[in-house]
């Protein structure tokens, strides 16, 4: 294993029909790395970006996959399915030919903001240790508790009923194929989900992303995907010393004070704490008078040394 690919975030290109850890079984194939993960899976028959995450990396998939996501949505009017999808069996049908495009346009702000949404029987969640989708398979059906989510954005990209194109921009946790039968729900037709594209995880975004059948191509990068801390860019980033990073070792969590006369993020906002070289320490989160609690602890990854600053710095 080159070391260059371990405990990295790397953007993958899924294709449709497989699933994400068809991609992770890849991967490992290429590069026999043992510790891989991902920061939030897509359905197989669904396409585009996931977050493989390899090594130390596979700390950060909570903090990833709280990043806000983009979507392409295909929606099919007068079919609903047992999945909300086009892989599921048709439950109801219904005419649509009444439908005019501003119709559509009219019924999407309904769904901005925050609100409740319902998951699915055919998720990964788990009832009592069993997923759910196990279950909906042997035909069972179990009360699930509402989920709290938010849409930023929805739009109508185009229409040609009885289908029609939307991008929605939402919170961790929203499930576009119940977004697509509650649109239908909303205009009193069956509807479901006929095709999806993730193109945009928070600052990850599909074009930089790897094919699921090129892995081989990151052979050739010097510098492939993102280290530890350029994944988590979106976090503001405070600076150690050499004594902190050293201290950090050891389970001391420094005090936030502002760099380069930065304002000291807002209490309770997620941080990042960087050795001298540039490698994640930690994250942390900000509390009373500047002073932080570690959530999590990373080991060095890029080669810093608890000696290096030592009666330099």
């Amino acid at each position: 294993m080159e070391e260059r690919f371990n405990h990295r975030v790397l953007p993958v290109n899924k294709t449709a029909g497989v699933s994400t850890y068809d991609c992770i079984r890849r991967f490992k194939r290429v590069f026999c790395i043992d510790k891989v993960g991902h920061a939030g899976s897509l359905d197989p028959p669904a396409r585009g970006l996931i977050l493989l995450l390899t090594g130390e990396a596979t700390k950060l998939s909570n903090y990833l996959m709280d990043l806000p996501k983009r979507y392409i949505a295909d929606i099919g009017l007068g079919e609903a399915t047992d999945t909300h999808d086009a892989s599921g069996k048709v439950v109801r049908t219904g005419s649509w030919d009444h439908l005019r495009e501003e119709d559509i346009s009219s019924v999407l702000p309904m769904f901005l903001g925050k609100r409740l949404q319902i998951p699915p029987m055919y998720s990964a969640l788990k009832h009592r240790g069993t997923p759910l989708y196990m279950l909906a398979r042997k035909g069972q059906k179990v009360d699930r508790s509402p989920r709290e989510i938010e849409t930023y954005e929805i739009k109508l990209v185009w229409c040609r009923l009885p289908v029609f194109r939307i991008e929605v921009y939402c919170s961790r946790g929203l499930y576009i194929r119940v977004l697509a039968e509650e649109i239908g729900e909303a205009l009193n037709v069956p509807s479901h989900l006929s095709g999806l594209v993730r193109t945009n995880v928070g600052h990850f975004d599909l074009e930089s992303a790897v094919p699921d059948d090129a892995f081989e191509t990151l052979l050739d990068m010097d510098d492939p995907g993102y280290s530890l801390s350029g994944a988590l860019k979106h976090l503001p980033e405070i600076i150690l010393s050499g004594d902190q990073a050293r201290k950090l070792h050891d389970g001391i969590a420094p005090r936030a004070v502002p760099q380069a006369e930065a304002a000291l993020p807002p209490l309770g906002s997620l941080v990042r704490l960087v050795r001298p070289d540039g490698s994640l320490g930690a994250i942390g989160e900000v509390g009373m008078a500047g002073f932080l609690q570690i959530k999590r602890v990373f080991r060095t990854t890029d080669g810093w040394k608890r000696g290096d600053a030592r009666g330099r710095l």
